[in-house]
């Protein structure tokens, strides 16, 4: 058993070491370890074609798509204009703004790179503009957008839910109320460096009635996205996936129609842009579903539950353990691995412990997206600081009390599971 653990994971590792994508050095860890194992090959194929036929991964293509789509099309840069209304007269504003415009671009793309990318473009270079250093304009930034992957929806709870059989729309509903505090968290961590560095106020007045109501109306089609999305799964009209393609199609029509900034020129690179992105990620969840397997037939999890249930049978002592280990192995591995690798493994010991698996999913999700902005994996991080022309250090330095604010609201879940599972046990039964 040892043995076969090693093998796989010690060859997947010097895989990745070497250059190999991490797509397929999962494969080729799976292939190494069932040859010496004496296991048939073609076993790896046939698990791979059956990890492709989920439904539920039908969403991850359509929700990238409409992520796209926003960009070009406005909506985002009429978040941000909104979000200014509310909150550009407190101190550090444009701080608050990019924090706020990361939560409701949450609502709608699924993705904390997507956000990273479409917000980073436009609001780093303004908070620059506006006498921001370049290394908090960036922390801000990449921080903000791992609220992306908690508010639903959210292309990493699709592949928790994919892997541990939880209904999708009751863990959409439970990352509805941790994203939330992580982004005022973030914002009271914004508040307290602007006052202390004198960070500039946007504007002097809070915005009038008038004012509110116009850009109401200016924005209302991009801040009514996420509420027709997480609504519509949420008292059961449309499945995860419907509301992905009714999400692509709101975005068309608005960005042609209304806003009149999308270009059908643009529509083929748009296509080509989403099919590469849902390209890796599927080849990361087919070669994931041959290693689970493996993992399975191996007994590897259950050998793992029970090493880890020797050391205690308190659950939040194991979640604790858990986390260490989930934020250890985050800086060095990306999320979607981590989540269709590591749930298998871990899941059996949730369930013995008596944890409900919404709850260890939001616990993932928030360990998870903590790993977005820390190097040296951290893809959130190595964006902005190539948009803000700023050195990863100086980056993932000024990110340190963002990402403390992050581990504050990990830490209340896991002590507090109703903090997640509230809402869901309201609105579904």
């Amino acid at each position: 058993m040892t043995l076969v653990i090693i093998i796989i994971f010690g060859s997947m590792i010097l895989l990745l070491l070497v250059g190999v994508p991490i797509g397929l050095s999962i494969l080729g860890s799976t292939l190494i370890s069932m040859k010496v194992t004496g296991l048939p090959l073609s076993i790896a194929l046939t698990r791979m074609i059956s990890g492709s036929q989920s439904f539920l991964l039908t969403a991850i293509p359509f929700f990238t798509l409409a992520g796209i789509l926003m960009r070009e099309g406005g909506l985002t840069k009429r978040i941000i204009n909104f979000c200014l209304i509310f909150v550009g007269h407190l101190q550090g504003s444009l701080g608050h703004v990019n924090i706020v415009s990361s939560m409701i671009f949450g609502g709608i793309s699924g993705s904390s790179v997507a956000d990273t990318a479409s917000i980073g473009s436009i609001m780093i270079p303004e908070m620059k503009k506006k006498d921001y250093p370049a290394d908090i304009s960036a922390a801000i930034t990449a921080t903000s957008s791992t609220i992306g992957i908690i508010i639903p929806p959210s292309i990493p709870m699709i592949l928790y839910a994919l892997i541990g059989q939880v209904s999708i729309g009751k863990l959409f509903l439970a990352g509805v109320t941790p994203g939330i505090l992580v982004g005022i968290g973030q914002m009271i961590v914004n508040l307290f460096i602007s006052k202390k560095r004198g960070f500039p106020i946007y504007r002097e007045q809070r915005a009038n009635l008038k004012e509110i109501i116009k850009g109401a109306k200016d924005g209302l089609f991009a801040i009514g996205m996420p509420i027709i999305i997480v609504g519509s799964i949420t008292i059961g009209i449309v499945t995860a996936t419907e509301a992905a393609v009714i999400a692509v199609v709101y975005a068309l029509l608005i960005g042609l129609f209304v806003y009149r900034e999308l270009d059908l020129k643009k529509l083929p690179a748009i296509l080509l842009e989403a099919a590469q992105i849902t390209a890796v990620v599927m080849l990361i969840v087919v070669c994931a579903n041959a290693l689970g397997w493996l993992l399975g037939y191996t007994r590897i999890p259950q050998v793992i539950s029970e090493k880890l249930l020797t050391l205690s049978e308190n659950p939040i002592v194991i979640l604790l353990i858990i986390n260490a280990f989930l934020l250890l192995v985050g800086t060095i591995s990306d999320l979607a691995p981590n989540i269709l690798i590591l749930t298998p493994v871990f899941l059996p010991v949730i369930l013995q412990l008596g944890i409900n698996p919404l709850h260890f999913g939001i616990v993932f999700i928030l360990n998870q997206a903590i790993a977005l902005v820390t190097p040296p994996v951290g893809n959130c991080l190595y964006i902005c600081s190539n948009i803000g022309k700023v050195s990863i250090e100086e980056t993932f330095k000024a990110s340190i009390p963002f990402i403390l604010a992050n581990i504050a609201v990990l830490l209340l879940v896991v002590f507090i599971p109703e903090v997640a599972l509230w809402l869901p046990n309201l609105l579904m039964k």
